[in-house]
């Protein structure tokens, strides 16, 4: 075997591009400062126990060790929004906090073949949950890509009360559960009705397919009075995206809703975002409302924030 073979998916990064990707990263953190973020730099080790309170998704996606001075099984991080949670929780200050960093992180399944190593930049905002909480923090993602020389920026909107208060009119086992999400995502009708097969409720059936076709631009919020049953639901939702859709437009980005577009880890919550661009394959940045991650204590605190693959848009931008 060559001694200089890197893993499948792995690379190093050579000078000229290595100084670029400094230099947008000292940006993007003189940025977040600026707007009153303070920096953070999280463990690249935690002990496996805390991962698998985040969900199964980022369980399967961290690299997983054994220390050797405990016996323990660790993981190295995978996502430092999470971490940043920790961080939070632990710092006094328990009104607002508001946190940035800029770090390295493994994925152990990357999709679409995207590499193993991220450089994550990202912004978390704690202990507000007012819709004002979540729109600094898309209007900061916005600047960040941006400063990037981003444009033509597409900021796919969804929020997940739509689907969950709809899956929980009915009774789905766990992995009853992450099968329906896939094929939400998906938008695979045929896979959805066999999932539901089983629940005798072909009203809310028939529901969740139609949010399959619940895409769009603002006009289709009105749809979501004839899809929800709870209409309380339906109203904060459709004032909460009415309000961020006229505000983020002030900043010239297109704003689409797609509500069947579950994508992101399951400790989401609420409103939850994706930023495409052209020349990029897939998003450039994602983020959202991710409210009492840590499900073990009784006070919910509430969390919203994005994250940025800082290398993956550089070699996109560099090609």
């Amino acid at each position: 075997m060559n001694q200089w073979l890197l893993p499948e998916n792995t690379e190093d990064i050579f000078p000229e591009k290595a100084v670029v990707i400094e230099t947008k990263k000292r940006l993007l953190l003189d940025l977040y400062l600026k707007n009153g973020y303070q920096l953070i730099f999280p463990s690249m080790l935690e002990f496996s126990d805390s991962l698998n309170a985040y969900g199964r998704d980022l369980d399967l996606e961290t690299y997983k060790v054994v220390d050797q001075m405990t016996g323990k099984m660790m993981g190295v991080s995978s996502d430092l929004t999470t971490q940043a949670f920790r961080i939070d929780s632990q710092m006094k200050e328990k009104g607002i906090n508001k946190l940035c960093y800029a770090g390295t992180v493994l994925r152990a399944n990357p999709s679409n073949k995207q590499p193993r190593e991220l450089l994550q930049v990202g912004a978390e905002y704690f202990g507000d949950a007012s819709i004002d909480a979540d729109l600094e923090i898309q209007k900061l993602l916005i600047e960040s890509l941006k400063a990037l020389d981003i444009k033509d920026i597409v900021l796919d909107i969804n929020h997940l009360d739509v689907y969950n208060s709809l899956k929980n009119e009915i009774s789905l086992s766990p992995n009853e559960s992450l099968k329906l999400g896939d094929a939400m995502m998906l938008k695979d009708k045929g896979e959805i009705e066999k999932i539901l097969s089983e629940v005798n409720n072909s009203k809310i059936t028939n529901k969740l397919i139609s949010l399959t076709d619940l895409y769009g631009d603002e006009s289709i919020l009105e749809d979501l009075k004839k899809v929800l049953p709870d209409q309380a639901v339906a109203k904060n939702v459709t004032e909460s995206l009415t309000c961020i859709c006229e505000s983020l437009k002030k900043m010239n980005v297109e704003i689409s809703f797609d509500f069947s577009d579950i994508r992101g880890y399951q400790y989401h919550t609420g409103i939850v975002y994706s930023a495409y661009a052209q020349k990029f394959n897939t998003s450039v940045a994602q983020g959202g409302r991710y409210d009492n991650m840590n499900k073990s204590i009784a006070d919910i605190r509430p969390a919203t924030g994005f994250s940025i693959d800082l290398r993956f848009i550089i070699n996109n931008l560099l090609t």
